[in-house]
């Protein structure tokens, strides 16, 4: 795969998790009528700022491809792809911490089993976390892909050499015997 197509398969790839966790949002902001509940506003707020994460990492990465275009800027194009895998660190981050912990999860089955009421949306929010996975893993091999490609670029292609002779001094074997002999090295 070239360079280019690896860089628009992420973005597509991007694109496609955005569009989950934008979904993903809006059920979660769809809570039952009644009392509201601190863990159900910290779950809301937490994919609100899963989306903004995604939504960030896709705007750089369309920089990316943007600087992979001619004229071909391989500095401004690297450090696009960084800045949008680190937005990606920061989703995958609150995504693992905030919403998968153990403690989380806990606390979401927990609400369901005591509130009737909200066993609708917990469940909603547990089928929006296992329609985030295929997204973030093809996301995560889309970056790896980018990366592997621009190593691929670098050790490929051609390579310029200059060297020079500046203060080296050539000296024959019976030169180099005697300067041993009188202690000189």
């Amino acid at each position: 795969m070239s360079l280019e197509a690896s860089l628009d398969k992420l973005c597509n790839d991007l694109r496609r998790l955005r569009g989950v966790l934008r979904d993903f949002n809006v059920n979660t902001q769809d809570k039952p009528d009644s009392e509201s509940v601190h863990l159900v506003d910290d779950v809301s707020d937490e994919v609100t700022e899963l989306f903004g994460l995604s939504e960030e990492s896709l705007s750089v990465a369309e920089e990316t491809c943007r600087a992979a275009e001619p004229p071909f800027d391989p500095s401004r194009m690297r450090r696009s792809l960084a800045s949008s895998q680190r937005h990606f660190y920061s989703l995958l981050r609150n995504l693992f911490s905030n919403l998968l912990s153990y403690e989380r999860i806990s606390e979401l089955v927990q609400l369901g089993r005591e509130h009737r009421d909200w066993r609708g949306w917990v469940e909603s929010v547990r089928q929006g976390l296992e329609t985030c996975k295929p997204g973030v893993e093809a996301v995560q091999e889309a970056y790896f892909q980018c990366w592997q490609e621009i190593a691929e670029r670098v050790t490929t292609s051609p390579v310029s050499l200059h060297t020079t002779n500046i203060g080296q001094q050539i000296t024959t074997a019976a030169e180099s015997a005697e300067t041993a002999r009188d202690g000189v090295t």
